[in-house]
């Protein structure tokens, strides 16, 4: 058996810090092109985190096993990759994109899933050892990195809790503790792979929930009550709310909905007997022009949030109505810090034939 002497061990590790700078720019380099491959299929993740092994450490791990390496190539984790995704389903599909994108040590590479046997539990990352593929060495802002290969690992979130915690606690050997605590450990790594799986069938059942909102709010939206739940999906995916947000909010940077403002629209929409889709959408069509004068001379009471429109939709339905006391109301509960409402109102009060122009269009 070649036994890798100390002078070649040193020369290995002169030969790393020499380099050390060019598997850093590789470690870069693979985290921007890791995110852009996620991100262009669609897939959430929690984090990407790049590292180069420190000089210490490779001297260790060559000093544990110097019949295994015998130059940095049989080093196959010099440059490490972390991919955290929220759902242990995307760690598949992850997997499955650097398949497709990367070229593949199979004899390197393991998914610890396939380990365990069908009565343990634990630690289900999946490992690559990868390297670039031909087509994207023969670019060249890749072509320096053709001898590089890295570890690439895929956990899902709660996967990357189990095996922090677990090395934390320097869970290396399960036969070096009790019984007792191995029992522990297994009921624990149970609970996070149903966990994990309740995750992703909750994502389902959203997702579910989100399509069938989008066909009942098209086919009949006088059916579908105005609700917490989907009202957000609402606005999100509102090509008439998204106009009025344009029309009444200057920003350009408009920030998602808040369940803050959520809560204050609907019950806005009680206040005003607007309680369904069908009805928001008469709304808007009908009051908008005055609910743009709204938006100019009164002040915003929440930050620029996508459907901040249907707020002065349902000032000017307030306003429209032309009832003192129904005002006066509306504007103590939604507005109490206002303190010139009367001014507010005769500026933003409909003329006579905007109001015959409003009862047309009605």
């Amino acid at each position: 058996m070649i036994r890798l002497h100390a002078q070649d061990l040193n020369t290995m590790m002169l030969e790393y810090v020499n380099d050390k700078e060019d598997y850093d720019a590789f470690a870069d380099k693979l985290k921007i092109l890791l995110s852009e491959l996620l991100d262009a299929a669609g897939i959430k993740y929690h984090s990407i985190v790049s590292r180069t092994k420190d000089s210490e450490s490779l001297y260790q791990k060559v000093l544990r096993q110097p019949n295994k390496y015998r130059s940095l190539k049989d080093v196959h984790d010099l440059t490490g990759i972390r991919i955290v995704t929220y759902f242990h389903d995307d760690v598949r599909e992850a997997a499955r994109i650097i398949e497709n994108e990367f070229s593949i040590d199979r004899d390197q590479s393991v998914d610890k899933s396939t380990l365990l046997d069908t009565t343990e539990f634990g630690y289900l990352s999946v490992h690559f050892v990868a390297a670039l593929s031909e087509q994207r060495l023969a670019l060249s802002e890749y072509g320096r990195f053709k001898s590089h290969t890295a570890e690439i690992q895929i956990r899902s979130i709660l996967q990357h809790a189990w095996a922090e915690i677990e090395h934390d606690l320097g869970y290396k050997n399960p036969n070096s503790v009790p019984a007792e605590v191995r029992r522990s450990f297994s009921r624990v790594a149970g609970l996070l792979e149903i966990a994990d799986q309740e995750f992703v069938n909750i994502k389902k059942q959203l997702k579910q929930f989100e399509g069938e909102t989008v066909q009942q709010i098209l086919s009949d939206p006088y059916k579908v009550r105005i609700t917490s739940d989907n009202l957000n999906y609402f606005i999100d995916h509102s090509p008439v709310i998204s106009e009025l947000d344009k029309r009444l909010v200057t920003s350009q940077m408009m920030l998602d909905s808040d369940q803050q403002l959520i809560n204050e629209l609907i019950r806005m929409f009680h206040y005003v007997d607007i309680r369904n889709y069908g009805e928001l959408i008469d709304a808007v069509s009908s009051h908008s022009t005055l609910a743009l004068k709204c938006a100019q001379v009164m002040p915003n009471p929440f930050l620029p949030r996508q459907g901040i429109g249907i707020a002065y939709i349902c000032m000017a339905v307030t306003i429209a109505g032309n009832d003192t006391h129904r005002i006066d109301y509306f504007f103590r509960r939604f507005y109490p810090e206002l303190r010139n409402v009367t001014e507010i109102i005769t500026k933003v009060q409909p003329s006579h034939d905007e109001m015959i122009q409003e009862k047309n269009i009605d």
